[in-house]
């Protein structure tokens, strides 16, 4: 969904908050509390500019920070680095 444009609601769980930064690319909620999974839910359908803004804020972040070519640059800096000292 970030890929392409789309804001994102999800639980504050595993590798989540590390690919989503609440309130600038998504909005992240406490693991097991369904009231505030449909608050973010209706507050992002309620509200257009919010959605742009996250929406754009996660393609952005997805292209310069999680694409191939960001992953493949930190893997081979980190050979590099294990390479040459």
């Amino acid at each position: 969904a970030m890929a392409h444009g789309r804001p994102v609601v999800a639980t504050a769980v595993g590798g989540l908050p590390d690919a989503i930064a609440d309130g600038e690319t998504g909005l992240l909620v406490p693991p097991g509390d369904p009231a505030a999974l449909r608050a973010a839910i209706e507050r992002l359908l309620g509200d257009a500019d919010l959605r742009l803004r996250l929406g754009t804020a996660a393609r952005a972040h997805v292209e310069t920070e999680l694409s191939w070519t960001a992953a493949t640059s930190a893997l081979v800096s980190l050979y590099e680095q294990n390479v040459h000292g």
